[in-house]
């Protein structure tokens, strides 16, 4: 017995020298990696359904379509502001960035991201609690949040009579010897029953295993509730204490009785697979995981709510920690300052975050009014569309944006940029533009928020007659119908100067210019009023040594054309 008793307390001293030195190692990187990007493997598409569940449970909010969320590239937005330690973390920062118009508790978030900005030691400490929290089953959670989560059938009270009786037998068997052959018995009906219904039980025993980590790592942070910051985390507080017989029920039924992270040192595992190999066999004759699904379930259908709100609790103090650090990485952001509907907008220097060395530009956006943006290909149009969008998107949902300054009401975005054909249902990219256009349109028009719509060469794929005509009554459509409220505003990109002339009344031009040089086309990605007045095609096939009675053709025919352009525009 001696010497069981001391190989137990080795085994503790080396699990504590072991855990310390692993939370150091823990510390050490947080510091390197502060204000840095991470470079992970990160599961968009279960990040995707774990907001889609959210917003079911929560059966209110809006989130940002589909189209405008792949069109502004947010995914590779999310995964360069992405710092989080969590699973829950992740979820928390794409669902508040997929939030539209506006996330929720917008300033009490500020009000933690600049905390963590100031104050370090908190900051480390969430940090090295919330890394415990990387199992990608976190991303499942939300799906507790269903009524039918758990579904426990009625005979499942014969996991607790079955292990009652057993022990009971057990307790009899050390007092009278006869009682021996009937724990036999009970064991081997225990095992049976344990084999016979692990294809019913696993599934739900699953649905734990994050239960008890969660509810632990919450307890661990019950350090960072304030007054100020009550309405975002006050759950980590208020609610985790009704959770204790939960965490009891979930780590002993997720086999991980010492809970450990993902990244426990070799001792400290070698520990607890000795520790799960003793339950193990323990399951199999008292049926722990089956008692766990019956009473856990019951635990979860009283304390759902109190789960969930804890673990969004948890998932914001992840999501501001990665804010912070985004920040501290840069030198050219700025808090937004959101005025009232149907005030001009102001955005100063805006760059995209995914651009290096990105091009300051700068606009006033009226409402009512639009901006039509002309120019070369890679001239910059595309981008800068994006990078108006991505601005609005990060100042709404994240308080941040790269800019000088950023004045503007809260916009709903809506985008129409990318093209692609849907393979699914057989639609070509046109019949897809047409429909997204469309649905822009009834937006302008039924919502009561403004919005702000990016379009990129509208109709492109039909002929110039229509593409010019459909495309001027779609702009004019969406900043105002004939007797409807002008409040959005519209940023088009377009190659067709000819809409310039058709909506000078309530679209401002603006254009990116270009030169040739010796080696091609050169581009200053910057802004300017006005139309693009440059042609580079000819000049570019003279430049790479067409004949010449090709360039004389080809300067003869746009005579031509900008004499009929000319006439058309006078006889208007």
């Amino acid at each position: 017995m001696l010497i069981v008793f001391f190989a137990i307390v080795g085994l503790v001293a080396i699990g504590v020298v072991a855990t310390r030195r692993n939370r150091a190692a823990v510390r050490a990187r947080l510091r390197v990696s502060w204000g840095r990007p991470i470079e992970r493997e990160r599961q968009m598409g279960a990040m995707a359904a774990s907001h889609r569940a959210r917003l079911a449970y929560a059966g209110s909010g809006e989130s940002l379509d589909t189209r405008t969320w792949d069109d502004l590239n947010l995914d590779a937005v999310f995964a360069a502001i992405d710092r989080t330690e969590s699973t829950l973390g992740q979820h928390a920062l794409y669902h508040r960035l997929r939030t539209a118009p506006i996330a929720h508790n917008l300033e009490v978030f500020e009000r933690l991201v600049s905390r963590f900005e100031i104050e370090s030691g908190p900051r480390e400490r969430a940090q090295q609690v919330l890394s415990r929290l990387r199992d990608p089953h976190g991303y499942d959670l939300w799906w507790l949040g269903r009524q039918d989560a758990i579904e426990t059938q009625s005979w499942y009270v014969l996991f607790p009579v079955l292990t009652v009786a057993t022990l009971l037998l057990f307790v009899l068997s050390l007092i009278t010897p006869q009682i021996v052959p009937a724990l036999v018995a009970a064991l081997v009906i225990n095992v049976i029953v344990r084999f016979a219904t692990d294809r019913l039980i696993q599934p739900l025993a699953v649905a734990f295993r994050q239960v008890a980590p969660v509810v632990a790592t919450a307890e661990s942070l019950q350090f960072l509730p304030r007054d100020d910051v009550q309405p975002l985390i006050g759950s980590i507080g208020t609610d985790v204490p009704h959770l204790s017989q939960l965490k009891t029920i979930s780590r002993w039924i997720g086999g991980d009785p010492l809970l450990l992270s993902m990244r426990a040192g070799s001792l400290i595992a070698l520990l607890n697979d000795v520790i799960s190999t003793v339950y193990e066999y323990l399951n199999l004759v008292l049926l722990l995981d089956g008692n766990g699904v019956y009473f856990g379930a019951r635990g979860l259908r009283a304390h759902r709510g109190a789960l969930l709100r804890t673990i969004m609790a948890m998932g914001e103090v992840d999501a501001s920690i990665s804010v912070a650090s985004f920040r501290a990485g840069r030198s050219d952001w700025t808090r937004p300052r959101f005025l009232e509907p149907g005030t001009p907008a102001k955005l100063i220097d805006v760059r995209h975050p995914l651009v290096l060395d990105a091009v300051p530009n700068t606009i006033s956006l009226a409402p009512g009014r639009g901006v039509l943006i002309t120019g070369s290909n890679m001239s910059g149009k595309s981008t800068f569309l994006r990078t108006v969008g991505v601005t609005a998107v990060l100042a709404q949902t994240l308080n941040t944006c790269l800019a000088a300054e950023y004045q503007a009401p809260v916009f709903n975005v809506r985008s129409c940029i990318g093209r692609s054909d849907d393979l699914l249902t057989g639609r070509s990219y046109y019949i897809v533009e047409v429909e997204s256009l469309l649905e822009l349109v009834s937006a302008s028009s039924t919502s009561a928020g403004p919005h702000l719509f990016l379009l990129d060469e509208l109709f492109r794929g039909t002929n110039a007659v229509e593409r010019i005509a459909a495309g001027q009554a779609v702009l004019l459509q969406l900043v105002g119908g004939s007797g409807a409220p002008r409040r959005h505003v519209v940023l088009a990109a377009t190659h067709d100067g000819e809409l310039v002339d058709l909506v000078p009344d309530r679209y401002d031009p603006f254009h990116f210019g270009d030169s040739v040089g010796a080696d091609g086309l050169i581009f200053d990605h910057q802004l300017r009023p006005g139309a693009a007045s440059t042609r580079n095609a000819i000049a570019l096939l003279r430049l790479h040594g067409a004949p010449r009675e090709l360039i004389q053709c080809a300067l003869t025919c746009a005579a031509i054309l900008d004499a009929q352009r000319g006439s058309t525009l006078q006889s208007r």
